[in-house]
């Protein structure tokens, strides 16, 4: 199996997360016969650095990234095969607005920490597991709008269970493949990350793992094909600098649009990346 790579770079507008490092972002698109995919790492959240993922991938060693990342080139490819976009008569879900500055439309905002929750919509709190649960529960929230909160603190059932019911607010999980015993209301499944679809029998937002665009219309796939939240989390492409890939993304209010093109789209400037095969 031939493996074509290109190695791409995103500019953040501000800070992403509370975990995440300064600075520019590295990925890779992947191309493999007819499909294509994305392969962006995190490695504040436990992956492998880039030039680790496409060394073991030449290798013939998958990781959880690129074991994602195969999965979805081979859907994408199927679909360029019969010259069709896999987006055909599907509604990706409404999204979430990533930060406190939400446009008309939006009725629902994601934050990564409490300096500013803006009036009039419902909050979604996302603090990456950094606080203790002593350090949530001083928290001052207006709990009526809040939809949900996103790893307060380590999992830790016993403590979960607290948090939930002294806060009375629901909690999201979003660390790792879901424990056992759930002390949560809500799964954040990131397709990027876990190619296998979650058995979770609660509310599940798919959200993108704020990478390429290729890779957000993979997560917006993934959502518009199964039973998840009325609101998910597929708005990444506002924070990145401008690029000839983010501008081509498309939106009516708070509902990506599927791009234009076969598979996920952006048939034209795939077909311009200056490919290099992994070896």
């Amino acid at each position: 199996m031939d493996i074509w790579f290109h190695r791409y770079t995103l500019t953040p507008r501000w800070r992403l997360s509370a975990v995440a490092r300064a600075g520019a972002r590295d990925g890779a698109l992947l191309r493999v016969g007819n499909g294509f995919a994305d392969v962006h790492p995190w490695p504040e959240l436990g992956d492998a650095p880039l030039d680790e993922q496409l060394a073991r991938l030449a290798r013939g060693e998958l990781t959880a990234l690129t074991r994602a990342s195969l999965q979805c080139a081979a859907t994408d490819g199927a679909a360029r095969e019969r010259g069709m976009s896999l987006f055909e008569g599907l509604t990706i879900p409404l999204s979430h607005w990533p930060g406190a500055d939400p446009p008309d439309g939006f009725d629902t905002v994601k934050l990564k920490d409490v300096t500013r929750i803006p009036d009039g919509v419902r909050v979604r709190l996302d603090f990456n597991g950094t606080l203790t649960g002593d350090e949530f529960l001083a928290l001052d929230l207006p709990v009526e709008r809040i939809d949900f909160v996103e790893d307060p603190c380590p999992y830790e059932v016993d403590v979960w269970r607290e948090l939930r019911a002294e806060k009375d607010v629901r909690l999201a999980f979003d660390i790792g493949e879901p424990p056992a015993e759930r002390a949560f209301d809500v799964l954040i499944h990131k397709p990027a990350r876990i190619a296998e679809w979650p058995l979770f029998d609660g509310e599940v937002v798919v959200t993108s793992y704020m990478d390429h665009p290729l890779g957000q219309m993979h997560a917006a796939y993934v959502a518009a094909t199964h039973d998840v939240s009325p609101r998910c989390g597929l708005f990444t492409h506002v924070l990145y600098e401008a690029d000839a890939f983010l501008d081509a993304v498309r939106a009516d209010g708070a509902r990506l649009r599927p791009p234009e093109g076969t598979g996920l789209g952006f048939d034209e400037l795939l077909a311009r990346v200056p490919w290099k095969k992994l070896a």
